[in-house]
């Protein structure tokens, strides 16, 4: 079933957290910043879903999070699950 947002925008997908390693040359011993080499190595066995109150936070097509109680069936599937109107 497809579900939108309290605003009316598609559930897109999960928010997710992700350890990732962006390379440096070297650090800035005044102001302690990296200096980034652009590149970033993703390590995706510590992919994890991220919850709010126990409750998966999923994201919709904005950008904003929202948990599956906030969420509203979408009218296309609500009309395909009560089938047709004579």
């Amino acid at each position: 079933m497809k579900y939108l947002s309290p605003e009316g925008h598609t559930i897109v997908g999960t928010c997710e957290t992700i350890l990732a390693t962006a390379w440096i040359s070297d650090i800035d011993p005044e102001t302690g910043e990296p200096d980034y080499l652009g590149g970033t190595e993703i390590h995706w066995d510590t992919q994890e879903t991220i919850q709010r109150d126990g409750q998966i936070l999923f994201v919709c097509s904005e950008g904003n999070e929202w948990t599956f109680d906030q969420l509203k069936p979408s009218p296309d599937d609500q009309l395909e699950a009560e089938g047709p109107t004579i």
